[in-house]
């Protein structure tokens, strides 16, 4: 698998959790932040990100004084030898 292929699978890996978890997180969140990497060069390629957000009740008519986080961890590599994936997924409420 050439370098191109692997990043762009790399890449994938990363926005497809990204946008299942952070763009409903994001509307609803007090608190939202998600961050990526993505690298390529002769010996592999790998990618990580990160998507965090958290939210607090306030109680009112719209609300039901709920509060709550949620952490998501991706990662990925390959190079030469093989390839490697991992991630964590934590949330509270």
């Amino acid at each position: 698998m050439n370098r191109k292929t692997v990043t762009r699978l790399a890449f994938a890996a990363v926005v497809a959790p990204a946008l299942a978890f952070g763009a409903p997180a994001a509307a609803m969140a007090d608190s939202f932040f998600g961050a990526g990497m993505t690298a390529a060069g002769p010996h592999g390629a790998s990618q990580s990100g990160v998507i965090a957000g958290a939210t607090s009740g306030h109680g009112g008519d719209h609300e039901d004084g709920k509060s709550g986080s949620f952490y998501v961890k991706k990662w990925s590599k390959a190079g030469p030898h093989g390839a490697a994936e991992g991630g964590v997924i934590s949330a509270a409420g």
